[in-house]
């Protein structure tokens, strides 16, 4: 009898087996799939100035293709800065992080670091594929810290973009910006 009661026993606690593999949810937010910045009618005149000069450059050396090319980068960039995005649900779990319905596992990340982009706060994940390469993705700049506190557990922490790219387009949009400080804002 005592034999059956044991046996009762070690069958219930068995059938409590605590799933170790669950996923848990350690923050979430609701962000834009992109930053954004709607863009004046100043920056605007000087952004077409500018293309139309280089054109002008690109013309007599005869770079047709490569003049399409550049006013079809500036077509897309004024779609980008007129079209609102879409809000979207981002996730940091104890196997990863969500950037909308795409999920990133934290083998696939390498390193991370927070930019200023646009008027956005921005995290930029570094990753393992060929592509993408990198995620950026939109956070409120009083999450920030709740972030980096979840994610530095995980993976390393740089100060800034390691790309001479990035570092390039940061600096000429320090010393030539196509707007005003104050314009900027609104």
């Amino acid at each position: 009898m005592e034999n059956k009661k044991n046996l009762n026993r070690e069958r219930e606690s068995r059938s409590v087996v605590v799933d170790l593999n669950e996923e848990k949810t350690l923050f979430e937010w609701m962000g834009p799939e992109r930053p954004f910045q709607k863009r004046n009618k100043e920056f605007w005149i000087t952004s077409i100035v500018i293309l139309a000069l280089v054109s002008v450059i690109f013309f007599l050396i005869k770079e047709f293709l490569l003049i399409m090319a550049l006013f079809s980068a500036l077509f897309l960039y004024y779609v980008m800065s007129t079209i609102k995005p879409d809000l979207i649900k981002n996730k940091i779990t104890n196997r990863g992080i969500y950037f909308g319905d795409v999920k990133y596992e934290w083998y696939l990340l390498e390193k991370f670091w927070f930019t200023d982009n646009l008027s956005s706060t921005t995290l930029n994940i570094e990753t393992k594929l060929r592509f993408p390469r990198q995620v950026s993705i939109v956070v409120d700049p009083a999450d920030k810290d709740e972030i980096k506190k979840i994610i530095v557990k995980r993976i390393p922490l740089i100060d800034d973009s390691p790309k001479l790219v990035d570092k390039i387009g940061a600096w000429f949009s320090k010393k030539f910006p196509l707007e005003t400080k104050n314009e900027k804002k609104n």
